[in-house]
């Protein structure tokens, strides 16, 4: 079943809206879409993983805007086993000007004037997860969540589902491509700085697992082991996650800087040794506006 919120408002309001003069202290100026500054989150795209457990620990956006206009998304994924054990994941910086090329695009939609769900295609695509858009503008907080985005074919017959919401989802497929896609959407001028660059973070995720029991390796690589690179007991680290087998913190700081050092000479079969035991250990990296913690669960 379909919900939605209430009635959209039409593009040419949004954008009238969106296009106001900003308030002071805001981020912007007259004549400019006023957004957040400096790490605070401004737009996002992300998938939320159908029924992939735990996905909500793991995953990471697929765009990212922070209020200073760095863009970061992920790399190229290296198809190579064992891979490396830290992501891909590339940083670029925007202009003023280009922050403000990629609101204008978020306001054509015409969509993002209130948060929103587009649930329909749920009931065409099975496990088709959700792609969730987060917005903050103006003032406002805007969260639209569309079901199997990009699923649902533009001439198929979808009993149930609105012709406002097949709109909806041609728009924001079509918002996500540009996103995806955004060196040929904006003039090089947009851009602070001349390309793509390996994103370093300030904090990572950290998922450590105890693999003393783990049966020995049949790949015929081998698993190189590697000293725990900081202080503390990893049986200690973080807190419980999943079902109890994995435990998940975040470390920033000179930990952060020490585990960077430590991963990058690593890969997914390297496991960390700390007295008489052995620990997987897993990366995501955080993003300048998330806390210094794991996510809870949503409820």
């Amino acid at each position: 079943m379909t919900r939605i919120a209430r009635p959209l408002a039409p593009a040419a309001l949004v954008l009238s809206l969106l296009l106001s003069a900003c308030s002071p202290g805001s981020g912007g100026s007259p004549g400019q879409i006023a957004h957040p500054q400096g790490d605070d989150l401004v737009l996002r795209v992300e998938f939320g993983g159908g029924q992939i457990r735990d996905f909500f620990l793991s995953s990471f956006p697929q765009f990212t805007m922070t209020g200073d206009g760095r863009v970061i998304v992920p790399g190229a994924q290296i198809d190579l086993f064992p891979g490396p054990a830290l992501p891909a994941v590339n940083i670029r910086k925007l202009t003023e000007a280009g922050v403000q090329a990629v609101l204008n695009e978020v306001a054509r939609t015409g969509l993002f004037s209130h948060s929103v769900e587009y649930s329909g295609a749920a009931n065409f695509v099975a496990d088709g997860g959700e792609t969730i858009f987060t917005l903050h503008a103006e003032g406002k907080d805007v969260t639209i969540k569309v079901a199997a985005l990009g699923a649902l074919d533009p001439a198929g017959n979808y009993p149930g589902i609105s012709a406002e919401e097949r709109a909806a989802h041609r728009a924001l497929s079509r918002l996500a491509e540009e996103l995806g896609n955004l060196d040929a959407q904006v003039p090089a001028s947009s851009w602070a700085d001349a390309g793509w660059q390996p994103y370093v973070p300030k904090a990572m995720r950290l998922f450590v697992r105890n693999a003393d029991a783990d049966p020995p390796d049949d790949t015929g690589i081998g698993n190189a082991i590697v000293d725990w690179p900081v202080d503390g007991d990893p049986a200690a680290f973080g807190d419980p996650a999943s079902d109890g087998t994995i435990r998940c913190g975040v470390v920033s700081g000179q930990d952060a800087k020490d585990w960077y050092a430590a991963m990058k000479g690593a890969n997914q079969q390297t496991r960390f040794v700390k007295g008489d035991h052995v620990y997987e250990v897993t990366v995501r990296f955080q993003l300048p506006y998330e806390p210094l913690e794991c996510p809870q669960p949503a409820t």
